[in-house]
């Protein structure tokens, strides 16, 4: 069956909706329409809950720090991975499903909370 979709030319300063398509990696793409919406995450957030230094809580679709004192700080994922991060003061909002925030080694001061 040929390709209907139209040639994507780069750099494109518009490309048609229709142009677009979406599928499971292996299968033959779909174009996207009604019946298949282009995938996408944004959502309003719908809650916030603190964030304690050893203590584990269910993962959010973000992590909110408020950081008073610049410093390190390490993160556990949702898949139980580690993340050291050295922080800034100020807000920051990053994209991470974190479980846990460690008390050791850490020199930062913050606050911080799992979004949903």
């Amino acid at each position: 069956m040929p390709d209907s979709l139209p040639p994507i030319r780069h750099p494109s300063r518009f490309v048609p909706l229709s142009a677009v398509a979406t599928g499971v990696p292996g299968e033959p793409a779909l174009p996207v329409s009604a019946t298949n919406p282009v995938p996408c995450r944004d959502q309003p957030l719908r809650g916030a809950r603190m964030l304690s230094a050893d203590i584990a809580v269910e993962p959010g679709i973000a992590l909110l720090v408020d950081c008073s004192v610049a410093g390190l700080a390490s993160f556990t994922l949702e898949d139980g991975s580690t993340l050291s991060l050295t922080l800034a003061p100020g807000l920051t909002m990053l994209p991470l499903a974190v479980s846990t925030v460690a008390s050791a080694n850490q020199t930062a001061q913050f606050d911080a909370w799992v979004l949903d």
